[in-house]
């Protein structure tokens, strides 16, 4: 009796898992008259928005916190994403609103192609944040979106930035010209 009540719960475990499909035998799913949409080529958005290197500052002061900052932008300046991301990354343990770590951290992932984690620590440079930070981290947002699965989403963003003006606006014109777009 109890083995029968087993095969019972199987068969219905295997009804809920088939999506409660009978009528085809497993893996002989049909065939989907659609075929998905084609993804478009990333080029002209990559073109358009590239990822270059922004030069990373030499960090005035002579606070403890400013020394800091300088050694773990300093992989970022030789090209090493990796270890700038470490750095930057312990840096910001310590420090975890301050916007330039904030924004080269989100840069050096975007290089590292971990661009999801790169946006969103562009996205959450504090408010506080410079005008210039800003519009860096507003810029580099875009070139991330450039180098997601659907590119061309970076050009909305683009067309905002360039609509709203200010510091980051030039590029984003400029990009949406390249594009064609404006």
């Amino acid at each position: 009796m109890g083995l029968v009540v087993m095969l019972g719960l199987i068969g219905v475990l295997l009804l809920l898992v088939r999506g409660g499909d009978t009528t085809s035998a497993p893996g002989a799913g049909a065939e989907s008259s659609t075929a998905p949409a084609a993804a478009p080529d990333p080029r002209p958005w990559r073109e358009a928005f590239p990822l270059v290197p922004l030069p990373a500052p030499e960090v005035a002061g002579t606070s403890a916190q400013d020394r800091q900052l300088n050694a773990a932008l300093e992989p970022y300046r030789k090209g090493d994403y990796e270890a700038a991301a470490s750095a930057l990354d312990g840096f910001r343990l310590d420090h975890p609103d301050e916007p330039v770590s904030a924004l080269y951290l989100g840069i050096s992932r975007l290089f590292m192609d971990e661009v999801p984690n790169g946006l969103e620590i562009l996205r959450g440079i504090p408010g506080s944040a410079s005008a210039e930070v800003m519009a860096e981290a507003e810029w580099y947002g875009v070139v991330g979106i450039a180098r997601l699965r659907e590119p061309q989403a970076a050009e909305a963003e683009a067309r905002a930035i360039c609509a709203r003006g200010g510091p980051a606006a030039p590029r984003a014109c400029t990009a949406l010209d390249k594009l064609g777009a404006r």
